[in-house]
């Protein structure tokens, strides 16, 4: 069911995140426009949707929805012009860069009027710098999607208002979405910011000869009854795109301190092509995958993953970027998991968590940042 002020939508790019996010909108019932300046990438884009759908639907993502006619619904545009007409409602997913980024939606504010919203779906850029580029009446949000999940970011920019959040909050719970509104603007959101820990945590476990990937990936399945383990996880994003977000940090970024520990490791896979799922083989190799794993460590190991992703909800608590219940949320929708990390804080108890992680703080693992907040909270 529509919302109230937005029937129509154009997204802007028809990559991944562009099919993702329009196939679930034209699902719910929205008009719904693509524009991309590939004829390539625009003629790929219904048998995209088609393998994604199929891809969610191993979950039920969609389930009971008619996808076939939701993906035949979507009109292509390669005219920036034809996309934009009529739209009440603009997401873009272009590549993450910047200034293109700013030289787009300068050039959608000469086209539209003041009423349409315009949206960006990045996951590392500033939204701050974006909406400064734009003008001050220009309705912009970012509007974050993540792939396979009900969870989406509201963040607002620099100017804007109530009623455009309150607009971005009707549309998506008319999406069947969760609607997560950031109090400020924090790199990777509050559930990228916990999953980072999770699969640093668990790298960082492996580096130090701790437990084994299958020994991890087993325990945390366990922990949780997941489909896939922090290493499957990062198979499935595709290994040489996890080593390309580890190379590009730069002196802001979290986790800066063992980035070269980090991309040694992932490099050893990389180089001999070893990406992940797309290949066949990554940390596990899909064609004779034989996963062998001890479960007398689970306890010692399920603690050991738990570390990071408390301390990440812990700081986002600390830093007021969206109330306590809603970080466990987050975390829940999003993972689609039964248990958020201020339950995983509950069982394991603050003594038990609190040594635990200052065994972490002893490798320098943890940044003075970070520790200085964990520890002030929780001893609050």
């Amino acid at each position: 069911m529509s919302s109230n002020n937005i029937k129509n939508i154009c997204f802007i790019g028809a990559g991944t995140m562009g099919c993702f996010n329009s196939l679930v909108a034209s699902v719910a019932g929205y008009e719904c426009k693509i524009f991309d300046q590939s004829e390539n990438v625009l003629n790929e884009r219904i048998n995209n949707q088609t393998l994604l759908a199929q891809y969610l639907n191993q979950s039920n993502f969609f389930e009971g929805k008619d996808i076939s006619s939701a993906i035949s619904r979507i009109k292509n545009c390669n005219n920036i012009n034809d996309a934009l007409e009529k739209a009440d409602l603009v997401s873009e997913s272009i590549p993450e860069n910047l200034n293109l980024k700013i030289k787009l939606f300068n050039e959608i504010e000469s086209i539209v009027n003041k009423n349409i919203i315009l949206t960006t779906n990045t996951s590392s850029l500033s939204i701050k710098k974006i909406s400064e580029g734009l003008h001050p009446d220009t309705k912009f949000a970012a509007l974050h999607s993540y792939l396979g999940s009900k969870l989406m970011d509201v963040v607002r920019g620099t100017y804007t208002s109530d009623q455009t959040i309150n607009s971005l909050v009707d549309y998506i719970k008319s999406v069947d979405s969760y609607p997560l509104i950031l109090n400020k603007e924090h790199q990777g959101y509050v559930l990228n910011f916990m999953l980072s820990g999770l699969l640093t945590q668990s790298l960082l476990m492996v580096i130090e000869n701790k437990h084994t990937i299958q020994d991890i990936d087993a325990a945390w399945k366990d922990l949780n009854s997941s489909q896939f383990g922090p290493f499957g996880m990062m198979d499935m994003f595709g290994l040489d795109v996890v080593r390309q977000a580890w190379q590009e940090k730069d002196s802001d970024s979290f986790h800066l301190m063992y980035k070269d520990k980090i991309v040694d490791l992932l490099s050893q896979y990389t180089d001999k092509n070893y990406l992940g799922l797309k290949t066949f083989r990554g940390f596990y190799n899909y064609k004779d995958i034989d996963i062998n794993y001890k479960k007398d460590n689970f306890a010692e190991i399920q603690k050991d993953l738990c570390v990071s992703i408390i301390e990440a909800a812990v700081v986002l608590h600390s830093r007021k970027i969206v109330h306590k219940d809603e970080i466990n949320k987050a975390w829940i929708v999003g993972t689609n998991l039964s248990k958020g990390p201020f339950d995983f804080l509950s069982n394991m108890g603050i003594t038990s968590y609190l040594k635990n992680y200052e065994e972490w703080v002893a490798r320098d693992y943890i940044s003075p940042e970070f520790h200085s907040l964990v520890r002030t909270c929780l001893s609050d």
